[in-house]
């Protein structure tokens, strides 16, 4: 269940004392204190292995990739070189991570992904001309034997 807290470590001492001292079996022990009997073996088992009833550390999750020395560079290299790809970023700082790591790092640092003012212009002229009409009233008129540069030419029907 999400948002399951562990169990008190008073009543883990006292399902361990209930065991070892008492010599109940688990199932009185999960009756008795109103637990699951998996809760209560799993108290037990880490009592014998680990010599505790303190619960394991939950997992934070998966920890990333880039972090101290590692961020502070990548920060700096994108303030040297704000032209540079994600590939010349990753490269420089000597990571193995994917290209996605890299673009998702730099997001939640507060970089933005802006276009390069130098690139070459895109010569794609007009699809249509002036005269076609638009919006829903140009899908009525579509003509089935017409074509565009983008498409095939339609098959002729005999």
């Amino acid at each position: 269940m999400l948002g399951m807290r562990p169990t008190s470590i008073d009543l883990r001492k006292r399902i361990v004392t209930a065991r070892m001292k008492d010599r109940q079996s688990m199932g009185q022990i999960a009756e008795r204190f109103g637990i699951a009997k998996g809760t209560v073996q799993n108290i037990i088992e880490r009592y014998r292995d680990a010599g505790t009833v303190n619960p394991k550390p939950q997992n934070a999750g998966r920890k990333p990739a880039f972090c101290g020395a590692l961020l502070k560079r990548l920060e700096r290299d994108v303030l040297d070189r704000p032209d540079a790809t994600l590939l010349q970023l990753r490269d420089h700082v000597g990571l193995a991570v994917s290209l996605a790591t890299v673009y998702n790092t730099l997001r939640r640092m507060g970089f933005t992904l802006k276009k390069s003012p130098c690139a070459p212009r895109n010569n794609i002229g007009l699809t249509s001309s002036n005269s076609a009409a638009s919006g829903r009233k140009r899908l009525r008129a579509l003509n089935p034997h017409a074509s565009s540069s983008s498409m095939k030419p339609a098959q002729r029907r005999a």
